[in-house]
């Protein structure tokens, strides 16, 4: 969920920009709800509240053609009151609005939910603060309170968490920007549709994370011939897929991203090779389409990385764990190789190279199928529609210990010590001694246990409140998103 703050002094026109946001949100086929509180009467200065407030149904009444919006009367100066809150208000206009507010999330959450005005009242916890804890279970897709100027680290305090972004509006600022500068309703409809953007790469993630962890590990658990040929062109499909619909295509990199972080937390995430090559594959398939275009040569180009990097990364992996002695042990087999059947090393390097292009020329092929076809085939989309489900993120973030003990089980796995034991073999037959099979064994351990560990420690909420933190809502909406697959 995107929260944004629209925040300013008394008379900025924070009622009226949700309201025009409203209207536009609806034309762009938003579900839109909410409401606004519109001022009453003449100001008897500037930046001083009105003389009374009422609400105003947005988003359900904003089509020009329907019949005009619904409207209470909910505040009015009481010079009674005194002057920290100089205002009676009608419980039963709010009680109303509020009424408006449930019936849309029972309905199923707006995609654009607004809400006016968040000021001393919802600071101290009371007015429409009641509304908070249900909006938050609901999690529509963006939410935007205006919230009076000077109040909102308290507003922020009571609901739990910082706004994602805060658009300030300024009474006397001019009404049409300098050239480069944009006005604070314009900021607003760019968050939306970014907005847009990311909730679509979090739902190809979670899909794309579901098909691997699901149909990748079946595949896997039966040894089917050349699943990772499979799999890698099926994820370069998905990329296409997702950055075919993204307003800024550099994003589909985060799709693989969220996808193997989904790896992780599955039921089938002990494979952490796989989880760690879905990685590899979003980064090489976004560096190419950023650097070649999007266009049939630089999708092309990033599928056949992909399918490179799926024949390749298991050797690539093994020189992370086992160093240079896996180039010694590679020297040794093509040795023996050309003395017993007279075969040039020349003639082995061109045959390695032509199977790692071969895969690349079949999921770059994939790929520009997929471009060229735009819309996903009906399998694969049942499958994506599946999502994230199954995945357990209930469970309790990870701590250190518990981390390392589930890395040491995947040590412990015949499919991680088989590649070392034969590296081991061939260096011994060739002569290595068995001090040097100790030490190389040692550090594939040493190796293998920090990377594993390091895996197993991934915490996806603590990675979304660490973007937040960091101002990165975007990927924070996406891997949200995905989480609620």
């Amino acid at each position: 969920m995107l929260l944004v703050g629209v925040t300013g002094p008394a008379g900025s026109g924070k009622s009226t920009t949700l309201a025009e946001l409203a209207i536009w949100a609806a034309s762009e086929g938003l579900g839109v709800d909410g409401f606004a509180q519109p001022a009453v009467g003449t100001r008897t200065s500037p930046r001083r509240g009105a003389q009374g407030y009422d609400l105003e149904r947005l988003g359900q009444n904003t089509d020009a053609e329907a019949a005009p919006p619904r409207r209470l009367p909910f505040a009015r100066r009481d010079r009674t009151k005194g002057s920290a809150i100089p205002y009676a208000f009608s419980a039963d206009a709010l009680a109303t609005a509020h009424a408006w507010v449930r019936t849309a999330l029972a309905e199923g959450p707006p995609d654009l939910l607004l809400m006016d005005e968040f000021g001393r009242v919802e600071a101290e916890g009371g007015g429409h603060m009641a509304l908070w804890p249900e909006v938050e279970a609901a999690g529509p897709d963006i939410v935007i309170l205006a919230v009076r100027e000077g109040v909102v680290p308290q507003v922020e305090a009571r609901l739990g968490r910082t706004f994602d972004r805060v658009v300030h509006l300024d009474p006397d600022a001019r009404t049409d920007p300098a050239p480069g500068q944009t006005t604070p309703l314009e900021e607003l409809r760019v968050l939306v549709l970014e907005q847009r953007d990311w909730s679509r790469v979090g739902v190809y993630g979670a899909g794309s994370g579901g098909f691997e962890w699901s149909v990748g590990s079946a595949l896997h658990a039966v040894r089917v011939p050349m699943r990772g040929l499979v799999l890698s062109s099926t994820q370069a499909a998905v990329m296409v897929f997702a950055g075919a619909g993204l307003g800024r295509r550099g994003r589909v990199v985060w799709v693989p991203f969220i996808a193997a972080g989904i790896k992780a937390l599955s039921p089938a995430g002990s494979r952490i090779r796989a989880m760690l090559a879905i990685t590899i594959q979003g980064i090489l398939f976004g560096g190419a389409t950023r650097l070649l275009g999007w266009n049939p040569v630089g999708i092309f180009a990033g599928g056949a990385l992909v399918g490179s990097w799926a024949v390749s990364q298991g050797l690539l992996l093994q020189y992370l764990l086992i160093g240079s002695d896996l180039l010694v042990a590679y020297q040794a087999v093509v040795t023996w190789v050309v003395g017993r059947w007279n075969v040039g090393v020349p003639g082995i390097a061109l045959l390695l190279g032509a199977w790692v292009v071969s895969w690349g020329l079949v999921a770059g092929t994939t790929a520009l199928v997929a471009w060229r076809k735009g819309a996903l085939p009906l399998r694969l989309s049942e499958a994506l529609d599946r999502g994230a489900t199954g995945i357990r993120w209930e469970e309790p973030a990870p701590t250190w210990s518990s981390a390392m003990g589930r890395g040491a089980r995947d040590i412990l796995r015949p499919v991680f010590w088989l590649p070392v034991l034969l590296v081991l073999g061939i260096l011994l037959s060739a002569g290595a001694s068995w001090e040097r099979a100790f030490w190389i064994g040692a550090r594939a351990l040493t190796v293998g246990m920090v990377v594993f560990s390091l895996v197993r420690a991934f915490d996806a909420r603590g990675f979304v409140q660490w973007l937040r933190h960091r101002g990165h809502w975007g990927p924070a909406v996406a891997f949200e998103r995905a989480m609620r697959r």
